[in-house]
């Protein structure tokens, strides 16, 4: 099964895809460290009004160098506490405690967020 999420690479343009979900539409880990190059590091959107989203990066991303993710960041709101993402990110809604796909309304509003900040 697939499932759409937003991808957001740290250089090139963000884009919802689909990526391989079990049968129930869950995000089976290796699915999202794959999507983000490493180990995940899960960040919860609910402080930037997505309450039912989460963003996963890569965990070890400042510590390997990687490049400054301009548009996850503006986009997390994490900026403003002082910090930033670095390297590709990925979106996804949260079902009970696992990951699942973005809904139409989550794509609708996530386009809405990311026009307004600039993307």
């Amino acid at each position: 099964m697939k499932a759409k999420v937003l991808k957001i690479p740290a250089r090139g343009e963000w884009s919802f895809v689909e990526v391989d979900a079990d049968a129930d539409g869950i995000f089976p880990l290796d699915a999202l460290q794959d999507a983000v190059g490493g180990w995940i590091e899960c960040w919860w959107l609910g402080e930037a009004g997505f309450p039912d989203l989460d963003m996963f990066i890569n965990e070890e991303g400042k510590l390997n160098g990687l490049s400054f993710n301009v548009v996850a960041t503006r986009l997390s709101g994490v900026f403003a506490r002082g910090d930033c993402i670095v390297g590709d990110a990925v979106v996804c809604r949260h079902g009970d405690a696992n990951s699942i796909g973005l809904t139409d309304k989550d794509e609708l509003e996530l386009r809405r967020r990311l026009a307004e900040i600039g993307f």
